[in-house]
């Protein structure tokens, strides 16, 4: 989806040099730990939150070697997150790779995800900014929690859209918004701005989980989906938006309900059948029209932004994940 930001002029030599950094970090290891970092932090990751945070980083003396570890520390935590996501949903693959706790342990998954998020504080504590390690710590905070959420709601059908956000908002915006809210700290921001970019952070995070909730249940592109299986999500029991509207369809709800029991696991099969009745339903379209309402939002936000470079920037991101809707149709 975001390849061609990564190398468009705007970010393409900051993120070779967050690449270089991070390949960096990973040769000062040796043993199971560089393997286990190599497989996550070089696994061809798209760099999303680091790149977000560079561009709010932009002001007249935008320095990329002062701001490479904080982007780093991001994408740290972010790696952290989803390998204990992984640990949690037994997830198989991660980036077209087997996923850690897969190649090695689950106790090994365990440690190198703990190490990378110790590491990402260490990392922003050279920053000496106390606002910087309270929102760390924040959006830490959210990011368990979300999991917590998330593994106490599995399988309840009966969930509203207001709690999707709200375990959105804690699992995937946290992230989103710390990238936006720590450039703009680092740029010497106004609070009126750092908030602003907050909210347009928050609104690009509902977005693109929404996205990313379409593309796994993506029957008409399967090979999008080449780096985790198509209906990752049904398997696991997660209650994505698309699902919650298909319930709301009488006809379905009750076909769905019989599909999603109390097992362990739903197999392929159900999982299939499931995926077949949300398309039957108007699903996928009122998911894609709440897609264009957040991003909507989050142009509104961006015109309330100071800095054209940074404007440019996040406009930019915006315009992508708006393009990317078409490989879900």
């Amino acid at each position: 989806m975001f390849e061609n930001f990564k190398k468009s002029l705007f970010l393409k030599n900051d993120l070779e040099e967050l690449e270089n950094y991070i390949k960096g970090f990973v040769s000062d290891f040796d043993g199971i730990l560089q393997e286990a970092l190599s497989n996550t932090l070089l696994a061809g990751g798209k760099r999303i939150r680091p790149a977000l945070f560079l561009i709010c980083a932009k002001n007249e003396e935008y320095d990329v070697k002062y701001l490479i570890p904080a982007a780093a520390a991001i994408e740290f935590l972010h790696t952290a997150s989803l390998i204990h996501d992984d640990i949690i949903d037994k997830s198989l693959l991660r980036r077209g790779r087997k996923t850690i706790h897969n190649i090695y342990d689950k106790d090994t998954a365990r440690y190198v995800g703990d190490y990378l998020f110790t590491y990402s504080f260490f990392l922003l504590n050279t920053y000496r900014n106390s606002k910087i390690l309270r929102e760390m710590s924040d959006t830490s905070q959210l990011l368990v929690i979300g999991e917590f959420d998330q593994i106490k709601t599995k399988k309840i059908l009966d969930q509203s859209e207001a709690t999707y956000i709200e375990k959105i908002n804690e699992k995937t915006s946290s992230l989103f918004k710390l990238s936006c809210v720590l450039g703009g700290i680092l740029s010497g921001s106004s609070d009126d701005d750092i908030e602003n970019l907050r909210k347009f952070g928050g609104y690009l995070g509902i977005a693109f989980q929404i996205n990313d909730d379409l593309i796994d249940i993506n029957i008409n592109k399967p090979k999008e989906k080449l780096d985790k299986p198509i209906g990752n999500d049904i398997r696991q029991g997660n209650v994505t938006l698309p699902l919650i509207y298909a319930l709301k369809n009488k006809n379905f709800k009750e076909k769905i309900e019989s599909l999603i029991d109390n097992s362990e696991a739903i197999d392929d099969d159900r999982a299939k059948r499931i995926i077949s009745m949300i398309y039957e339903t108007d699903a996928i379209k009122l998911s894609r029209q709440k897609i264009y309402f957040y991003l909507k939002e989050a142009k509104k936000v961006i015109k309330l932004i100071n800095c054209p470079g940074r404007k440019n920037g996040l406009i930019e991101i915006c315009d992508l994940l708006l393009n990317s809707i078409e490989k879900t149709k």
